[in-house]
């Protein structure tokens, strides 16, 4: 065999080489339609929710959140009074976690739909001396005495979150962004719109009924900036990389 048929031959055998690696590389992603998220995901076999061959819309659920949260629409300023709110960011809170979480694929795996059950709480700690009177969704704060203990104002309810949103598929750190709205069990409807960097998300909240009224009428909007974070999105991408 002479110099000539072994180049060709060389050439040849790299040429189909490199077009099968290419044919490879670019091969189509599974489609899967549906993922699911929340905390019942950290009972799955198989950490295989972030597997970069699949197209999946799997936005990072908030797991676990907490921030703070104020009240606005006439509660501020000089309507701040009645209400006898301590000052300071750790004294109006907002936190809660996601149970489950279920996205649905729209395009590529990076817009989509997603929709979850929640567990959240809001509390705000009066000043000392007063105390909370909670009549269904009226609410007077009244000096405390024998009849009337010091107690904050403090509400849970279970939240279905419902947002559109958009993703990058970055193999650690996907870019997320999601807007939507949310109705809960003593919140009423909420709009949200939410950012985030891999398993971290930030988010802010405004209610579009009152979380409750004071004896003089006025209403209570509470609106809340949080902090999330995906315990799951963590584990699958960082534990078990792919």
């Amino acid at each position: 065999m002479n110099k000539k048929t072994i180049i060709i031959a060389s050439f040849a055998f790299f040429t189909v080489s490199g077009m099968s690696q290419t044919e490879e590389s670019h091969a189509p992603r599974e489609r899967q339609n549906w993922a699911v998220g929340g905390f019942l995901t950290l009972l799955a076999p198989q950490p295989d929710y972030y597997d970069k061959n699949l197209e999946r819309y799997n936005p990072p659920s908030q797991m676990i959140w907490f921030g703070s949260s104020w009240l606005n629409s006439g509660i501020m300023e000089d309507r701040q009074a009645p209400l006898h709110l301590r000052s300071g960011v750790f004294n109006k809170i907002d936190g809660g976690f996601t149970i489950l979480q279920i996205s649905r694929n729209l395009y590529r795996g990076v817009v989509g739909v997603s929709a979850g059950l929640q567990i959240g709480g809001q509390m705000y700690n009066l000043t000392s001396g007063y105390s909370a009177d909670k009549d269904g969704y009226r609410v007077e704060v009244v000096p405390t005495d024998e009849n009337h203990e010091e107690d904050d104002l403090s509400f849970t309810a279970v939240r279905f979150p419902l947002l559109i949103g958009a993703q990058t598929n970055n193999r650690l750190f996907s870019l997320q962004t999601g807007l939507g709205l949310y109705h809960t069990s003593r919140f009423g409807a909420q709009w949200m719109v939410t950012a985030g960097l891999g398993p971290i998300t930030i988010n802010y909240s405004r209610n579009l009924s009152p979380l409750f009224r004071l004896s003089d009428g006025t209403k209570a909007y509470p609106s809340s900036l949080s902090i999330g974070f995906d315990l799951w999105y963590y584990f699958c991408r960082f534990t078990h990389p792919k």
